[in-house]
């Protein structure tokens, strides 16, 4: 099944992605094997066992130096300093039978030399001799051709492309020009067009878990996988940023899964085999040592028992959530914060840059008392945060004060939130039992929503989402299958009394349906998965019906849907709008416990499951 799926803008991924990144002990073994002219890890650990025998050696001969000295003993003690008269005579006698050896064994050299020379002068003589004769017997300057033979038509190979003018080899022949063709081909298969649209998605089968980025074509509609990085644990939510650990500008994606860490992946990497970083999760920070010491220790029941060893011990960093990371998004204003939702019922604000530093930790905020299904920053106001959560209820969080928390109330649990793009003031979520609700945060406090609509009774709402170059359509998907398309230009402007209305319900063929996204870059181009193994793709730009409803809408900027009455009306600050009184805050919290217990009593609500959510 396929869980989630996330688009890249146009310009942001690298047309010509690396093949492999170096984490950080891979670069120190390379430098170090680098340095030493090493070729294999058996030099690094000859290497490591040598200076390991000096170090060694340097701590003895450190403990042996601060022995006492000898010339601090005093004149009597110093035994080694004298000699007997004896051992002075036998010294001499050495010394002349020494030198008596010595011209022995010259004498005997001199002799040797001068029979060897004798020997090579007979030799030499033999060697000129057989020469000679070889010499008359090759002489074939006389002996006439006879063999027959067809000049080279040198023209007639360069028409045909088969000559090499200057080179004793032709081209065909040339194994060089053959390998850059490879290596040239090679590059140009995974290399990325301009035009060409990225889609990432998170997919799983049986066991197997895993990121697939996908390519699009628009001009020929043909899609296929550039690559995949394998990921550890089912992946449930997706999220997309431009900033890596090291703060610089880059390709990355954000993974929730049903562990407790959140991945960051560079997504310009073919061959990735770790994550750039990791927020929260298991504490792993002995794992370089581990891997040098594996080098030390090559046998692998030794390894076997250090990774034992260290997974009983392993804990979880500070700050990391406790369970399953079920939705994140990533700041476009502050673009190295991370905000993420998890079934442990906290929100969690994390900072990217401060992922590889030893002071990693994260804001936590505690407004919800069931799991965190949806997180969304607002795309203008860096500090406002909208959550949804299996407590039936919506929140606007200021997160320059993670207490200052404004409520609504849903009839089923979110499933899903949306910012309208062209009226950034409008927050729209969708129910599980198929209710889609929007309110204009400005009066947020009022609890009375803008308009709300029954998009699908019987299969709920899984999803859903807003074109960024088309104001008013709005893409639902659930899990009968199908996506509908919603015009909600009337009922945001206020042009109708009713709610919004469906243009078009499209089967898309891939099972039930968990996600649904619109390409941000284009505004005909819609995404959806969910149980099957494929992605659906609806390329509207050739739709009769769609170009009918929406066609004269597309390129309208978000000035241009602004109606009479909302521009009228004077727009609060987000920060006034987000600032309680200490007189209000009490009683509208009040009134808010009341108002929900009534409504359990009187209205009992069906809730309809959904299978694999």
């Amino acid at each position: 099944m396929i869980s989630a799926i996330e688009w890249l803008p146009v310009g942001v991924a690298d047309p010509s992605p690396k093949k492999y990144e170096f984490s950080p002990a891979e670069l120190e073994l390379i430098q170090m094997m680098e340095e030493h002219n090493m070729n294999d890890l058996h030099d690094v650990q000859a290497h490591l066992s040598k200076e390991k025998e000096e170090s060694e050696k340097t701590s003895k001969q450190k403990q042996s130096k601060k022995s006492i000295p000898s010339h601090d003993l005093p004149a009597d003690l110093r035994m080694d300093e004298y000699s007997s008269e004896e051992d002075d005579d036998e010294a001499v006698q050495g010394t002349k039978i020494g030198r008596l050896l010595v011209e022995d064994d010259n004498d005997d050299n001199e002799m040797e030399e001068e029979i060897d020379d004798d020997k090579e002068k007979d030799t030499m003589a033999k060697d000129s001799d057989d020469d000679d004769e070889s010499d008359d017997d090759d002489d074939l300057a006389d002996v006439p051709d006879t063999r027959e033979y067809t000049p080279v038509d040198l023209e007639g190979l360069k028409a045909i492309g088969l000559s090499q003018i200057g080179t004793n080899a032709p081209a065909y022949m040339d194994g060089d020009d053959d390998d850059e063709d490879e290596n040239d081909s090679d590059a140009e298969d995974v290399r990325l067009q301009p035009n060409d649209a990225i889609v990432v998605v998170a997919k799983t089968e049986d066991d197997f878990a895993a990121l697939e980025i996908h390519v699009y074509e628009p001009e020929t509609g043909n899609l296929f996988v550039h690559h995949d990085i394998p990921l550890p644990a089912f992946p449930l939510s997706l999220a997309h940023g431009d900033i890596s650990p090291n703060g610089t500008a880059g390709n990355f994606c954000a993974v929730g899964t049903f562990t407790p860490g959140i991945e960051i992946w560079n997504l310009d990497v073919l061959n990735a085999l770790e994550p750039s970083c990791i927020l929260g999760g298991e504490d792993t920070s002995m794992a370089d040592e581990i891997m040098r010491h594996n080098i030390m220790n090559s046998s692998a029941s030794k390894m076997q028992k250090q990774k034992m060893s260290m997974s009983r011990g392993s804990s979880l960093k500070a700050g990391s959530h406790t369970d399953a990371v079920m939705s994140l998004s990533w700041n476009k204003v502050h673009r190295q914060v991370i905000a993420s939702g998890s079934a442990d019922f906290t929100v969690k604000l994390w900072d990217v840059t401060q992922a590889n530093s030893n002071q990693a930790n994260a804001t936590t905020m505690k407004h919800h008392k069931g799991k965190v299904q949806s997180v969304l920053w607002h795309p203008q106001e860096g500090t406002l945060l909208a959550t949804g959560s299996y407590d039936r209820t919506v929140a606007l969080v200021d997160a320059r004060n993670s207490d200052n928390v404004k409520r609504v109330k849903l009839p089923a649990d979110c499933e899903a939130l949306a910012w309208d793009p062209f009226n950034p003031q409008f927050l729209t979520a969708a129910s599980e039992d198929g209710t889609v609700t929007c309110w204009d945060v400005r009066k947020f406090s009022d609890k009375t929503p803008l308009w709300s609509m029954v998009a699908n009774e019987y299969g709920g709402v899984s999803d859903l989402s807003y074109n960024h170059h088309v104001p008013g359509m709005l893409a639902t998907c659930s899990v009968d299958k199908t996506v509908t398309l919603w015009d909600t230009y009337d009922a945001e402007q206020k042009l109708s009394n009713g709610p919004p209305k469906a243009k078009m319900n499209k089967d898309m063929r891939v099972g039930k349906l968990y996600t649904v996204n619109f390409y941000p870059s284009s505004p005909w181009l819609l995404g959806c998965a969910g149980g099957a193994k494929e992605i659906a793709l609806w390329d509207m730009s050739h739709d009769d019906n769609v170009q009918r409803c929406f066609g004269g809408r597309s390129g309208i900027g978000a000035k241009n849907v602004q109606s009479e009455h909302a521009a009228g009306e004077k727009q609060e600050a987000f920060d006034a709008m987000m600032t309680p009184t200490a007189s209000s805050q009490p009683t509208k919290e009040a009134n808010a416990e009341k108002s929900s217990t009534k409504s359990k009593k009187k209205n009992k609500n069906k809730k309809v499951h959904k299978a694999g959510r």
